[in-house]
């Protein structure tokens, strides 16, 4: 198959590449870093450089594929000027007018948890209205759309306050099991989906695994030797805070509403409703441990 995969060389995109080459796909990457040409090649794909918000390189580099795997990259959170929502909506209407013009029959959407709802997610609603956006597309595009929970990676924030306080201080506690991804189950996930045979609109939760927060802190503390507490503060705290380290005032009241969404439960209802579809992925909150004890120790 000839597999379009936006996001460069990232998290999910890399191990993705490298697993469709390994059999024996046709695969192209589109990067807007010709610094990342050589090693995108080396990798066995082709380097296709360029900016997503060029909607005439989209279309031509979704020509002739079989299916294209579609991600909009992290924004960033500490400029002021950008409106999340409407940053997200506009590259998705980048990629539905290069599917529209290039053919492109098949696209399969990185998305997110929480984005079955405009309301009640936090600043993950902007994933709502970039699904929305994709959805308008004709019906003969058959579109599967992921919905990671919270990537491990977020986790490594929490190493400054781990280190000067032994803490993780934030605004929610999970009393009950909280589900978090590693990105290399969703990129299982994303191969997964761009070989099959679909059709019509589908949904595809990633969970890796279901941890506590006071299981988190177990485990986190053993990697690294640390007695670690969980502390919680206010949604309003945390906001202050997040603006006084000088995140924009959209994102940090989109991460404190987030907070609230997952203290309420709300934002994990759609999530329940498809409990019977999820497949777990093999990596383990034990498995991310040891990649956080490094980090840790670097920091």
């Amino acid at each position: 198959m000839k597999i379009i995969i936006t996001g460069s060389l990232g998290s999910i995109s890399k191990p993705l590449a490298t697993k469709l080459i390994a059999d024996a796909h046709h695969v192209t990457i589109i990067s807007s870093n010709r610094d990342r040409q050589d090693e995108i090649e080396e990798l066995g794909a082709k380097a296709a450089i360029g900016s997503i918000d060029d909607v005439n390189f989209l279309t031509e580099t979704f020509s002739g594929a079989d299916v294209a795997y579609l991600m909009e990259p992290t924004v960033n959170m500490f400029d002021p000027t950008i409106d999340m929502l409407k940053h997200y909506e506009k590259i998705c209407e980048n990629y539905a007018q290069a599917v529209l013009h290039s053919d492109l029959k098949k696209i399969v959407h990185l998305s997110s948890i929480g984005g079955h709802s405009s309301t009640g997610n936090g600043m993950l609603a902007f994933h709502y209205y970039a699904e929305q956006t994709l959805n308008k597309l004709p019906s003969e595009v058959a579109i599967t759309t992921l919905r990671p929970v919270s990537f491990y990676s977020n986790i490594m924030a929490f190493i400054p306050t781990i280190k000067a306080q032994k803490a993780i201080i934030t605004s929610y506690h999970a009393n009950d099991p909280e589900p978090w991804a590693s990105p290399l189950d969703i990129a299982d996930a994303a191969a997964e989906e761009l070989v099959s045979v679909s059709t019509g609109r589908n949904i595809r939760y990633i969970v890796s695994d279901e941890v506590s927060s006071e299981k988190l802190i177990k485990v986190l503390g053993d990697a690294v030797g640390e007695n670690i507490q969980w502390m919680t503060v206010s949604h309003e705290t945390l906001e202050e805070s997040y603006k006084i380290f000088g995140m924009s005032p959209q994102a940090a009241n989109g991460f404190a509403r987030l907070n609230e969404a997952k203290n309420s439960g709300i934002l994990y209802d759609d999530l329940k409703k498809h409990r019977s579809e999820i497949t777990f992925g093999k990596i383990k909150i034990e498995d991310f441990a040891k990649d956080f004890a490094k980090a840790y120790q670097n920091s």
